[in-house]
């Protein structure tokens, strides 16, 4: 895919999120000549199913965070994932950066104050409140298991970001 850099074209490439280890060679070169390569990885979490231990991507998401200039988008919902390929082509197209998106095969629901404008501050607050007793944070699909606990914590204040 870096090699499509300079065609006009958007370069990608897909592979499951584990398997990017095997890629990180390129990934970091990516960044490294600035080629704008949308990298897409699906089954980013431990709740890959019956692919069990060996597919789960524990160290791997942190590790790819220490690329410089790369960008590493974990999306939590429908809504952040439309949000995600939104600045990864932006990212490639107009500052000829790469991007590395880590999907869920997970089924996930769309979140309070999800969107594709949120998600481009990087950080939000799915559920807000003042002086919260407890803060909840997550990426990815590990997102919705937060808003969950929070749900059930009833009379507490929490925020979930």
């Amino acid at each position: 895919a870096i090699s499509l850099h300079k065609t006009g074209l958007v370069p990608y490439c897909a592979t499951f999120t584990i398997f990017s280890d095997y890629m990180r060679n390129a990934i970091r070169l990516s960044a490294l000549a600035q080629a704008g390569t949308i990298f897409v990885t699906t089954h980013d979490s431990i709740a890959v199913g019956e692919d069990g231990p060996t597919h789960q991507p524990i160290e791997t998401i942190p590790s790819l965070r220490m690329i410089p200039d790369l960008t590493v988008m974990r999306p939590a919902d429908c809504n952040e994932t439309s949000g995600a390929y939104k600045f990864a082509v932006e990212n490639s197209k107009l500052r000829s950066m790469p991007t590395f998106m880590a999907l869920t095969r997970q089924a996930l629901p769309n979140l309070p104050n999800s969107s594709i404008e949120n998600t481009e501050k990087g950080a939000y607050a799915v559920i807000d409140c003042d002086s919260p007793e407890l803060i909840l944070i997550g990426t990815g699909s590990e997102v919705s298991l937060c808003w969950d606990a929070a749900k059930q914590m009833s009379g507490k204040k929490v925020r979930v970001v």
